[in-house]
């Protein structure tokens, strides 16, 4: 086969010349037949970084040795597509069967912990953010440019010229690209590595801690020092560093919690005594203990005292000791007289004090709540903090700014990361996908965990500082098998009050809005080149960063379709707006063509839907704007359209973002008309015509949205036949409640229904929830509008019971209901409209005058033709009563002749 790699557009730029993939003959393929690079870390002695060096790990995937004589590694920077001469390191030796081979590059002067490894290259010095290395069979300088060549396997990351697919993410003085332990390889970097904390492991196993047998000591020289004797509480001292970093020591303790699978690779061990909390300027009395993967204690052996010897040191954060364990008898040391019992208080905000009782036992008192569940999903982790209520994102809540930054800072004190006892990633790695999601399934069963649910501690955990965020680990690991009654934490799961549907929002007539998450009927295997994203089976399920953005195959689609419908029907409104949904001309269809097909879907399902067609002509014509837009359904037995839809054409929509949809809706049995517009703002996810982050809480793009809200108030204000009536903007806006491109509408003399209403939240995003979804109605909207309801069904369940997840885990998650239909919970507004005809509704002070109408549009020719018939009977009523008047006063000719004039 061939090796499939990239080039970036900033390198064919430098390069002035195109390049194509598949250039490169590879021995390494997705069927693991051949060595691949297993993982790469250039932060080695930078400053934050915990390993002193470089390394660049690689992998026998086979069964069978492989020898690497001859061989070379060649790094290439982040823009180059040619290796530099000086930066090639040849290989020797042979790999066994499932083993590695560790080179150790450039050592930089920070850093605390050194490794082993079987190569030796201070010559390599590797990226640390972005770059590119190449495995070769030979010396010959990779050149990517040239077809041919002996490249073996390639990893390119952080954006880097060169890479396999797309480019692993960027990494940083902390972070190692590291392949899943089985050595798959898909040929795309970015499916195959994950950026997480670095493990380097040589051809006799892990390489941090690892003991090499030494030579035989020479007789006239003095051996080494023995270990020096210390407690706990020494090794950890006060602050964020231990003082003997770096130093030989042996201490004594009980082994509270130890993880014997799933990568942790080590124990917690604690000096003996009741638990109870103390000031920052004391120390604590747990540490973590690195023993390397397949060397930790049994669970068994949880409450023995043990003594340790090894070296001291400070890695991602925490304290650690990297050495071997004994058994030791109770009775010789002081600090195995008692056994340990846990602290029962809350797990202190201050970061100080939570340094103070780092590695030591905890079972919080108190609520929690779960605050953050995406990496349930991920890394079997979830996030909650203490008291009744998760966090919110800052400009949910403040004005963007110094008191949005202030929130913030606030917020991030708070979380604690409950995990599982392991480092598996369930996303990516094999193995990991065959052991079930902890959490969410346990004795067989689904037991989602949503944020905003309530969390009791009814075992013991201990507290450290894991993977960059303050955590509580179960002191043995847990994963879907476990029995729910042997977790370390309990719940009830909130979605049971979600199954009925919407809380009620009174009125007559419903109006919502909903993001429906890519819904695509044209799939991914029908567009050329698009990568699939597969399932643990290897079945595509939606592509990889495709012009087609939702499922790949007529599988996935009817998947994703079932829990599309049925969140839509169930949610049960008269007047719908959609987001996400696929733009059918930008793939040579009608418009409209995948809006009426889930129409279809959702009448087959029991429901009663119509679509509102795309106006006669699009502003661009077809095909032109983003593949998703905004559309409207409805309920014909409940509402009608008037007039065509209208869209928005705008220099501040066009070509960064979807175009507003608007339309007028009158009830079918008479009452007010309306008008609503759709909406799907730029998002914050990347950046447009350089608007970038300014910190203040909004993201990327802040100003772009605002100025889509002044062009959306500006041309709805012109819209002069629809200025007396009832008006909702409702959608997506990709800003938070108190955000400038919201309040700008408000300004408008909008208010934001969800927010008078107290509706809830509808997105999720680094474990804060907030609304990205909104309806603003002007003083008219808010006369009829009755109610709103968030209905939580989508921000609060974690991602795995997404259709474009099923199986991605040993436990079959998926189910035909509404929850996780999408990432973006839908908003319905009550709306009393009965009774009445368009105009009635006192507007209050503020709104803007109608002037004159710029158009006849349909409603406004049912207007004039309802009031011409009205005032015609009334003039021949009245002429008919004036005549019989004269004719008995002058005789039937003068009546007659009234008739004549």
């Amino acid at each position: 086969m061939t090796r499939r790699f990239s080039l970036t557009a900033a390198a064919l730029a430098t390069v002035g010349v195109t390049i194509l993939t598949g250039l490169l003959p590879a021995t390494a393929t997705p069927e693991g037949d051949n060595i691949v690079i297993s993982q790469v870390y250039g932060g080695g002695g930078n400053k934050g970084a915990a390993l002193t060096s470089d390394f660049i790990e690689l992998y026998n995937p086979t069964g069978s040795p492989i020898s690497v004589d001859g061989w070379t590694l060649q790094y290439l920077s982040a823009q180059n597509t040619a290796a530099n001469p000086g930066q090639i390191s040849e290989l020797t030796g042979t790999i066994a069967p499932r083993s590695h081979l560790l080179v150790r590059g450039a050592r930089g002067s920070g850093g605390t912990v050194d490794f082993t490894a079987d190569i030796d290259a201070p010559q390599l010095a590797v990226g640390s953010r972005a770059g590119a290395v190449v495995l070769a069979t030979d010396a010959t300088p990779f050149n990517a440019e040239v077809a041919g060549g002996s490249a073996v396997d390639i990893l390119g990351y952080g954006g880097a010229a060169v890479s396999e697919g797309t480019p692993a993410q960027p990494l940083d003085n902390t972070l190692a690209a590291i392949r899943g332990d089985d050595g798959a390889d898909t040929d795309d970097n970015a499916t195959d590595f994950t950026a997480t904390v670095p493990s380097p492991r040589y051809s006799g196993g892990a390489a941090m801690g690892a003991t090499v047998a030494d030579p035989e000591p020479d007789p006239g020289t003095p051996g080494p020092a023995d270990p020096r004797e210390v407690t706990i509480a020494e090794i950890q001292g006060v602050g964020d560093v231990s003082p003997l970093v770096d130093e030989e020591v042996r201490t004594t303790g009980i082994i509270t919690a130890t993880w014997p699978d799933g990568g942790l690779g080590g124990f917690a061990l604690q000096t003996g005594g009741t638990g109870r909390l103390h000031g920052a300027d004391a120390a604590s009395t747990g540490v973590f203990i690195y023993t390397g993967r397949g060397s930790e204690p049994s669970p068994d052996l949880i409450g023995s005292c043990v003594a340790v010897t090894g070296k001291v040191s400070e890695f991602h954060g925490q304290t650690q000791v990297a050495g071997r364990f004994v058994p030791v008898d109770a009775a010789t040391t002081s600090d195995c007289a008692e056994a340990v019992t846990p602290i029962t208080d809350t797990v202190p905000e201050d970061p100080a004090l939570r340094e103070a009782h780092e590695g030591m036992l905890f079972q919080p008192a108190g609520a929690h709540t779960v605050t953050e569940n995406y990496n349930l999903n991920r890394y079997g982790s979830f996030g909650v903090v203490a008291g009744e209520t998760p966090l919110f994102q800052a400009t949910d809540v403040v004005e963007p700014g110094a008191a949005a930054v202030a929130y913030e800072w606030d917020n991030a004190r708070r979380p604690l990361t409950i995990d599982d006892g392991s480092s598996r990633d369930f996303l990516r790695n094999s193995e990991a996908r065959d052991v079930p999601l902890p959490y969410l399934s346990a004795d067989g069963e689904t037991r989602p965990l949503r944020t905003g649910d309530h969390v009791a501690f009814s075992r013991p955990m201990v507290l450290g500082y894991f993977f960059g965020a303050w955590t509580l680990q179960p002191t043995t690991p847990v994963d879907g098998t476990t029995p729910a009654d042997t977790l370390p934490v309990s719940w009830t799961s909130g979605r049971d009050a979600e199954r009925g549907g919407p809380d009620s929002v009174g009125g007559d007539t419903s109006l919502a809005s909903f993001n429906v998450l890519n819904f695509f009927t044209d799939l991914g295997r029908d567009e050329p080149g698009c990568a699939p994203v597969t399932d643990r089976a290897g079945t595509p399920v939606t592509g990889d960063r495709c012009t087609v953005r939702g499922a790949y195959t007529p599988e996935a689609l009817a998947d994703q379709r079932v829990k599309i419908v049925s969140a839509i029907n169930t949610l049960d409104a008269d007047i719908l707006g959609l987001e996400e949904i696929e733009d059918s001309s930008r793939f040579g269809h009608d418009r409209d063509a995948t809006l009426n097909q889930l129409v279809d879907a959702l009448n087959a399902a029991g429901g009663n839907w119509a679509a509102v067609p795309s106006p006669a002509t699009v502003p661009g014509g077809p095909g032109t704007g983003d593949v998703i837009r905004t559309a409207f359904i409805y309920d014909p037995a409940r509402v009608r359209p008037v007039g065509e839809s209208r869209i928005l054409m705008d220099d501040a929509f066009t070509g960064i973002a979807r175009e507003p949809l608007a339309q007028e809706f009158a009830p079918v049995d008479g009452g007010t008309h309306i008008v609503a517009v759709v909406n799907h703002f730029k998002s914050k996810g990347s950046v447009a015509r350089g608007d970038v982050d300014t910190g203040d809480g909004q993201g990327n793009n802040a100003r772009l949205r605002t100025a889509q809200s002044r062009a959306l108030v500006r041309w709805l204000a012109g819209q002069r036949d629809w200025g007396d009536l009832p008006q909702f903007i409702i959608g997506d806006l990709n800003s938070y409640s108190r955000e400038d491109a919201v309040r700008v509408i408000e300004d408008a003399g909008f208010t934001n229904v969800g927010r008078h209403f107290d509706a809830g939240t509808s997105y999720q995003y680094g474990g804060r929830l907030g609304s990205l979804d909104h309806v603003l109605a002007n003083q008219r909207g808010m006369a009829v509008t009755t109610g709103a309801d968030v209905w939580d069904i989508n921000a609060d369940e974690s991602t795995a019971f997404e259709y474009s997840r099923r199986n991605f885990n040993a436990v079959d998650l998926f189910s035909p209901d509404p929850f996780r239909a999408s990432d973006h919970d839908p908003i319905k507004v009550g709306l009393s409209l009965g009774g009445g005809t368009p105009g009635d509704v006192d507007p209050g002070p503020g709104v803007p005058e109608p002037g004159t109408p710029d158009g006849s549009t349909a409603a406004v020719q049912d207007l004039v033709q309802d009031l011409t018939v009205r005032a015609v009977v009334a003039g021949f009523l009245a002429l008919l009563g004036l005549g019989a008047l004269i004719a008995w006063l002058t005789g039937l000719p003068a009546f007659l002749g009234l008739f004549h004039r």
